[in-house]
């Protein structure tokens, strides 16, 4: 799935999310608009999106967000409308923007072990073997190879992008997003840590009228 290389850098509005998880909840930040390598067009149709100290993510104006942290990573979802935070633990099956992190020192070790059978196996072999030894899944649920209706394209050794066509199953679906009548596009990441890789999934599918942002949207979470 090809995208576009890098744009001059425009401004884009900043939307501090607020956010609920393990410590108790985090007030939405304040900041300023945010320069981002995207091309004029995308800059005027976007905003980024972030929680407190934490990562953000380029998603349509006027959506909504809110932010899920606990001890295995965190989650930041951005939608069209809704109460976000009481959808935090239900299938999507509209159009959303969704960033999650998994921390591969924890029990989000399960979740990046996961991903990197199916993306990063001879990378990630150690850790992944490493993880199953454990006994507390069964192997059977670190399923090797790539999903065969996605497209995939790797951007380096630790970087995908993916697509998983409309009314398929795949990275795309793999987590919150459920498969309808439209794609998903996104990226995986692998993010090196002292005790263990962690993964970046961002997972995007927007209103039919708005697609040609998705490349903007992935281009900047790389």
């Amino acid at each position: 799935m090809p995208f576009a290389g890098a744009a001059a850098a425009e401004r884009v509005p900043f939307v501090g999310c607020a956010g609920d998880g393990q410590t108790g909840p985090v007030a939405a930040p304040k900041g300023a608009p945010k320069a981002v390598a995207i091309d004029a067009a995308a800059a005027r149709q976007l905003a980024f999106y972030q929680a407190q100290d934490s990562f953000g993510v380029l998603a349509p104006k006027g959506w909504k967000c809110f932010y899920s942290y606990g001890s295995n990573g965190a989650t930041l979802l951005v939608a069209p409308s809704g109460n976000l935070q009481n959808a935090l633990d239900a299938p999507l099956t509209g159009s959303a923007v969704v960033a999650r992190l998994d921390y591969g020192g924890t029990s989000g070790r399960f979740a990046v072990a996961k991903y990197s059978a199916r993306l990063f196996p001879q990378l990630e072999r150690a850790f992944i073997t490493s993880v199953i030894a454990e006994g507390i899944e069964p192997k059977e649920n670190f399923t090797s190879g790539l999903y065969p209706a996605d497209k995939t394209t790797y951007r380096g050794a630790r970087l995908v992008e993916f697509e998983t066509p409309a009314d398929m199953d795949g990275l795309g679906t793999s987590g919150r997003l459920q498969k309808n009548s439209l794609p998903i596009t996104g990226v995986a990441k692998l993010e090196g840590a002292p005790d263990g890789p962690d993964l970046f999934l961002l997972t995007v599918r927007l209103p039919a009228n708005q697609a040609g942002l998705a490349q903007a949207i992935v281009s900047q979470a790389e």
